[in-house]
């Protein structure tokens, strides 16, 4: 049970910092009905500081993923 649960969250982090690492550099990032609505929103999420933190925890994520598989250990 420990060994799915395993694989279920090493998957579930690499997938979603990818998705934090690439997302904001896409159109799709202030593109959209949210941002459309709430202009000031829209200039804080076109600044590089912070499209770089969101891709930074993206690849902390990716990060804790593949540590997490490296040091499992089975336990008896």
């Amino acid at each position: 049970m420990r060994r799915i649960f395993l694989v279920i969250y090493v998957l579930f982090c690499i997938e979603i910092g990818g998705f934090l690492f690439f997302l904001p550099w896409l159109p799709l990032w202030l593109n959209n009905g949210l941002v459309a609505h709430w202009p000031t929103l829209r200039h804080v999420l076109e600044l590089a500081f912070v499209r770089g933190a969101i891709s930074g925890l993206g690849l902390v994520d990716v990060w804790v993923g593949i540590s997490e598989a490296i040091h499992y250990r089975e336990h008896p």
